[in-house]
């Protein structure tokens, strides 16, 4: 029986790429900075001390880490013996956003540029409103700006609920996000607005990965907060994913959780699990793989590294999440059988030590663990593809156009 569990730890960086001055991230370190600010008791919220991770530090972590940035991590050392596989690897897509990530490392790496709203305010070229508008017959949209999505849909939530306008804003990746409230403005109508956003962009030619729901409740400023009801619309891959090809050539399962159905914009998926919250997530990959049969890839994304932590420069949220799911990893790898393969990456960095809120070009880990698998370090794979063709050398599929097989 074979089978492939891949997880992304969301924006789990290890050490900015040699192209990271092209995104002015020099410097940056996710995982680094986490454990530097825990050892120097900097990150005691809700958890105390130095960062405690031992089943990654099991599978690999911090000989990886040390590999790809050459930077000490306080308060650990490299004795400590392995049980499976690790290196890193760097991108080669244009960009460093969840898109780009996820397709590279299935075999579709993002080469040309994606469209950006660069304009920080105004962002919107005015095709792209006049529809939103008239499409759904709204008086107008709010924001059309550059924004943090909490931060904006507490200055003109109320307006929102008053007026009915959606909530329109960016970022630097490749997105269009739009913020409405699930009860006055509706969730149907706010994914059929997305959906229909998505239709538009593609047959005018604008390539945007994203169109983002991003739903909310409560009344007032003091009390919105954001819903496990977010839904992405992304752009279909360019070209045939490894998911695809395990199903077209081997009749196999692809079990998505989290949002990775969306990311591929459903494209390669055969059963998407809906999930919210690291706990829930978690708990849905374990019972997933105790399922999961022969020619099944059990794909996870954990996004609360990310959203919740990372692009809020929440470095101890960041640290007690890598600590609960570091226990949650000792079940998973207690459910690996012997042909199988767990895979845990990265789709880019989100230094929650960096200046702004946005993703930091780094390299991420690669930790490869099977029983039967040797023990080795992977070195530094110069794309996020090679996790893709190995995963097709596994499969016994066709070859994939980019990456190379690490077995």
């Amino acid at each position: 029986m074979k089978r492939i569990f891949l997880i992304v730890l969301d924006s789990f960086g290890i050490g900015f790429s040699s192209d990271a001055y092209k995104f002015n991230d020099v410097g940056a370190n996710t995982f680094a900075h986490i454990v530097e600010k825990c050892f120097l008791g900097q990150a005691d919220i809700n958890r105390k001390g130095a960062l405690y991770i031992p089943n990654l530090i099991k599978l690999g972590i911090t000989h990886a880490a040390r590999a790809a940035s050459k930077k000490k991590l306080l308060g650990y050392n490299n004795n400590l013996n392995v049980i499976g596989s690790y290196g890193f690897a760097s991108e080669i897509s244009s960009g460093k956003d969840t898109t780009s990530g996820h397709w590279e490392m299935v075999g579709v790496p993002v080469l040309d540029n994606w469209c950006y709203f660069t304009n920080k305010n105004n962002s919107f070229p005015k095709d792209i409103l006049n529809y939103i508008i008239c499409s759904s017959k709204l008086t107008g949209c709010l924001g059309n700006c550059h924004a943090s999505g909490t931060d904006i849909i507490s200055d003109l939530g109320e307006e929102h609920i008053r007026t009915k306008k959606p909530i329109i804003y960016t970022s630097s990746d490749s997105v269009l996000q739009i913020a409405c409230h699930e009860v006055f403005f509706g969730l149907s109508n706010l994914y059929t607005l997305c959906k229909n956003i998505r239709i538009f962009l593609d047959k005018n030619k604008y390539k945007v990965a994203r169109v983002i729901a991003r739903p909310f409740i409560g009344h007032k400023k003091s009390d919105f907060q954001r819903t496990g009801n977010r839904r992405d619309f992304s752009m279909k891959p360019f070209s045939t994913t490894v998911m695809q090809k395990l199903i077209d050539e081997k009749k196999g399962q692809v079990i998505a959780i989290g949002k990775v159905s969306d990311i591929y914009s459903g494209v390669g998926i055969s059963k998407h699990i809906k999930s919210t919250g690291l706990n829930e997530l978690c708990h849905n990959t374990i019972e997933e793989i105790k399922k999961s049969k022969n020619n099944t890839m059990v794909f996870t994304n954990l996004v609360d590294f990310d959203s919740n932590w990372g692009h809020r420069r929440d470095v101890a949220g960041y640290a007690k999440g890598l600590e609960f799911f570091d226990k949650k990893l000792s079940q998973i790898i207690d459910l690996v059988q012997a042909n199988d393969i767990l895979i845990l990456t990265a789709d880019h960095g989100c230094d929650p030590t960096w200046t702004g809120t946005d993703h930091t070009r780094e390299n991420v880990p690669i930790l490869m663990y099977s029983p039967n698998l040797e023990k080795k370090f992977l070195g530094h794979r110069k794309t996020f593809a090679d996790i893709g063709q190995t995963i097709a050398k596994y499969f016994l599929l066709s070859n994939m156009s980019y990456g190379e097989s690490m077995f």
